[in-house]
């Protein structure tokens, strides 16, 4: 099966996002429609600026000290200059121009130097040091782990990371992300989600946990679903292949279907689908699973068909688009709430 992970790298964090305007800004690379697009996205959500402030900060404190690194003792100068004699006056200017050239590229080596090890002290912090992994509203992550193995995690995600030398446990307390683990035959891959322990040794699936309900999918490989400790006895163990899906919920016992393993992997990449049989109240609820602006649809617009691709930060795109189609209108009653219906209604 192909690896759609491979040909289409999810999209970049957030940090990373900032951090790749704020360059674009500082170098002048940016044309009038680039501005509005980076007002557009700086709008999406208050976490893209509360992010762009934190690298604006980074970046200040940045030039505050690379300028520390080349602090000179103004006791060893003088401000009186003696003019060398005339034959020697353009050897000295450039002289002086050659040393104005050294100090200026010293002092861009020593800000790249510090820029490039603070990168790599926070990549290190995520990967080896800090454990825990919580996303926000339309907060996309992808974290490395010290084992090769990779999380993409969805928006309003909590989970806790533990890489060592007998097993690798992932405890999700609430979200959904995809897990992509490197083969290692020595050290299982574990994700406990509640009362389902879900077994891997190489291969990639997802699982998403709301509360007590929990769901498996299958992508790549196989993984081996079973209570967790304490759970024993509540539903009998069972192994998935590619393309199964495996969903507890509440007190009914688990049910596997056959999905569209890739299609399923869609928002990963911060892309929505929808197609024949979806619904618009059913992508609404699924735009709500992402996003701080939720959509509320009337009963008599929900059943109605929706296809299209969406941006997964977007929900307001994904309004206007059902209004097009639909002819429904769409009133954004608060920043965070948007509703969706007949053009006769009137929501108070």
């Amino acid at each position: 099966m192909t690896d759609r992970i491979d040909e289409n790298p999810p999209m970049m964090s957030i940090p990373e996002q900032a951090a790749e305007w704020l360059l674009r800004w500082h170098c002048g690379d940016l044309s009038i429609a680039d501005r509005y697009e980076y007002l557009q996205w700086l709008k999406t959500s208050p976490v893209h600026i509360a992010e762009m402030l934190r690298m604006c900060r980074l970046y200040s404190w940045l030039d505050s000290a690379k300028l520390k690194l080349f602090v000179t003792n103004e006791d060893t100068f003088s401000n009186v200059v003696e003019l060398a004699p005339p034959p020697l006056r353009k050897a000295v200017k450039e002289r002086q121009a050659n040393r104005a050239i050294v100090w200026k590229a010293s002092v861009a080596a020593g800000a790249a130097v510090i820029c490039l090890g603070t990168v790599l002290a926070f990549a290190a912090k995520i990967v080896w040091f800090d454990h825990t992994l919580q996303t926000v509203a339309s907060e996309f992550r992808t974290v490395p782990l010290s084992d090769g193995s990779s999380i993409v995690a969805a928006p309003y995600t909590s989970l806790h990371h533990d890489i060592g030398d007998q097993q690798r446990l992932i405890s999700l307390d609430e979200g959904k992300a995809v897990f992509r683990v490197a083969k290692d035959k020595a050290r299982p891959f574990f994700v406990e989600a509640g009362r389902v322990l879900v077994k891997a040794t190489g291969t990639k699936f997802t699982v998403e946990r709301h509360g007590s309900d929990v769901s498996v999918t299958m992508h790549e490989g196989s993984v081996v679903v079973a209570p967790s400790a304490g759970s024993e006895g509540t539903f009998e163990v069972a192994s998935l292949a590619a393309d199964d899906q495996w969903t507890l919920s509440g007190a009914e016992k688990p049910s596997v279907d056959h999905v569209d393993g890739n299609k399923e992997l869609d928002w990963s990449y911060g892309r929505l689908e929808f197609g024949v049989g979806d619904t618009v109240g059913a992508a609404a609820a699924e735009f709500n699973q992402y996003n701080a602006t939720k959509i509320i649809v009337d009963k008599a617009t929900g059943v109605r068909q929706m296809r299209g691709a969406f941006d997964a930060n977007d929900p307001l795109s994904f309004a206007y688009s059902v209004r097009q189609s639909t002819g429904a209108a769409v009133v954004q009653e608060t920043t965070d709430l948007v509703f969706i219906g007949p053009r006769d209604s009137h929501r108070h």
